[in-house]
């Protein structure tokens, strides 16, 4: 199967790259494993011709010689190649499992990207329940342009956007800045 972009994430910032990517004429297929709380975005991505596979998740990726993706594999499609030109990744963080921690680091599960995180897992939280947590600012590093880095290396059609992103502030912008790098 072959797409403009491969989505993985359904929550509010995969569909929202999505719509935005099909309203610009670009086909895209968002692997899914959780529940999308965001059912109205995830509507108009199907109505605007979008795919969708719900309940699946992205285990791994093909990659070229000069360190692009050029698809990715989930458990339900098992041998299937989902090929693409550009991948976003939209996972979340903790919760979502977008990102895991464990006693002293804090990683990406799917293809190691690159995470910014306090060394030291004493620094992760506050002992003020009610102040903000440092970790919520933890998440995968991007450039300008939203790609990501593994292992210091920049892939350049891997971009990652919202919750899952270091210091996310703004949803929105980082979904505007990844659709503004692939269209």
């Amino acid at each position: 199967m072959r797409f403009d972009v491969v989505i993985m994430g359904g929550g509010q910032a995969g569909t929202a790259a999505g719509v935005r990517l099909l309203h610009s004429g670009l086909s895209c297929l968002i692997v899914s494993e959780g529940l999308s709380l965001s059912e109205t975005s995830k509507r108009q991505f199907i109505a605007l011709g979008g795919r969708f596979l719900p309940g699946d998740s992205v285990l791994g990726g093909e990659w070229s010689q000069d360190g692009r993706l050029l698809g990715v594999t989930t458990r339900n499609l098992e041998e299937t190649l989902l090929r693409a030109d550009n991948f976003i990744l939209a996972t979340g963080r903790f919760f979502s499992k977008g990102l895991v921690s464990t006693m002293d680091s804090i990683y990406e599960p799917v293809f190691g990207c690159d995470v910014r995180f306090e060394q030291g897992r004493s620094l992760w939280c506050s002992t003020d329940f009610f102040a903000p947590q440092p970790f919520e600012s933890f998440g995968v590093i991007v450039d300008d342009g939203g790609r990501v880095s593994i292992k210091g290396h920049q892939v350049p059609n891997l971009f990652a956007c919202g919750e899952i992103l270091e210091g996310c502030q703004d949803m929105d912008q980082s979904i505007d800045r990844v659709c503004r790098s692939i269209i």
